[in-house]
């Protein structure tokens, strides 16, 4: 009975895992910003659309981790860290679906990002970045720059190569 029961498990995690993320609904810098104030937007898929950059030190952590260990990606609307930051987005660090790969010490030429397909990508290349919005609902708000907000923030990336 215990060995049936943890195969189970160990396949409906498997299954769970290597199920590919459902792209989002594009948004707008403005309306990204915005999704933490509404509870409707809590477990909804959104992406943004923009180039990825690594502008200082980042602390990769294991992939077992859960969402808000992951390293962030900050995200903008033109390559090079230029132009400005859209969003700050979790990533796995490796080399599978939808990680990063980068060296100790590095330049942005030797970072690799791997899309939903495993496909690599380089931050020259514009991405679409869905993730689903997990927000603490059932506590209080906050306030943040003048905005009451919900506790929380994006999750469950998936990186695609954008049109």
């Amino acid at each position: 009975m215990k060995k049936m029961l943890f195969i189970a498990l160990a396949s409906a995690m498997l299954i769970s895992c290597s199920q590919n993320k459902e792209k989002g609904k594009v948004v707008t810098f403005e309306e990204y910003h915005a999704l933490n104030q509404k509870e409707e937007n809590n477990g909804k898929r959104f992406a943004i659309v923009g180039y990825p950059f690594v502008d200082g030190d980042i602390t990769v952590k294991s992939t077992l981790s859960n969402d808000s260990q992951l390293p962030h990606i900050a995200f903008y609307d033109e390559p090079g860290g230029k132009g400005k930051m859209i969003a700050s987005l979790p990533m796995g660090n490796g080399k599978g679906k939808n990680e990063f790969d980068a060296p100790g010490t590095f330049t942005m030429d030797q970072v690799v990002f791997y899309d939903n397909e495993g496909k690599p990508l380089k931050y020259t290349d514009k991405m679409e970045v869905s993730f689903t919005m997990d927000l603490q609902v059932d506590r209080s708000k906050t306030t943040m720059n003048d905005k009451s907000v919900y506790y929380g923030g994006p999750s469950e990336t998936r990186i695609d190569k954008a049109n």
